[in-house]
């Protein structure tokens, strides 16, 4: 698994101009925003870029190559979950460090203990991101998988809008408005992240059961 890691790391090297202009937006961006608008945008960057590796594996016939090494279908999946989930790790330490910066330039330093503690729950959040796009990548392929994940993203965009429009409308929010502001922060971050790992759980069982059927 650790060659594949590296494998992985150093397609993502590749783009290394193209990484330091998004650390550049984000640093821009994130003087003007407020709240930690680079640790999301820079994680989620991050996250896309890990999961677009599966596409040079299926070039050129590289899941024929790769199947010939000392390594099972079973591996090569878990291993992308592991190169999705340090990338997030890695990519939420540079965010961190540059809404640091960032608030410093704003002189609004005394937020970030607010902030940046609050900010870990993106990991579990966006996490989701690469928890529906790796199944499909490796169902459909790059570009169908591509189609299809707008259009899944597009369809809760919906409902979200919906709904919200729905809860405007009516005066439920003002009822389940005291009982959400009950619940200790530390709750709604366990519960989001249990989420999370429940959503990434089922993502790479779909992920192993896709791959086990895939032929070369």
């Amino acid at each position: 698994m650790l060659g594949l890691l590296v494998k992985d790391l150093r397609i993502a090297l590749t783009r290394k101009f193209a990484l330091l202009i998004i650390l550049v937006i984000a640093l821009i961006m994130g003087t003007s925003m407020e709240g930690p608008f680079i640790i999301g945008y820079v994680t989620m960057i991050a996250l896309m870029l890990a999961v677009g590796t599966i596409i040079y594996d299926e070039m050129d016939n590289g899941y024929d190559f790769m199947m010939t090494m000392p390594l099972t279908r079973k591996t090569y999946v878990r291993e992308k979950y592991l190169f999705c989930l340090l990338s997030a790790l890695v990519a939420w330490l540079v965010g961190a460090i540059l809404t640091c910066a960032a608030y410093i330039i704003r002189q609004n330093a005394s937020a970030l203990l607010e902030d940046i503690p609050i900010s870990l729950v993106l990991i579990p959040v966006l996490f989701i991101l690469p928890a529906v796009m790796i199944p499909l990548q490796l169902k459909l392929g790059a570009e169908r998988s591509r189609i299809a994940t707008y259009i899944i993203f597009g369809f809760i965009a919906g409902l979200i809008f919906m709904g919200k429009k729905l809860l405007d409308e009516s005066d439920l929010p003002a009822k389940i408005e005291p009982a959400l502001n009950s619940f200790p922060p530390v709750a709604v971050v366990v519960a989001i992240t249990a989420f999370g790992l429940l959503v990434a759980f089922i993502s790479y069982l779909c992920s192993v059961r896709i791959m086990m059927k895939k032929e070369f």
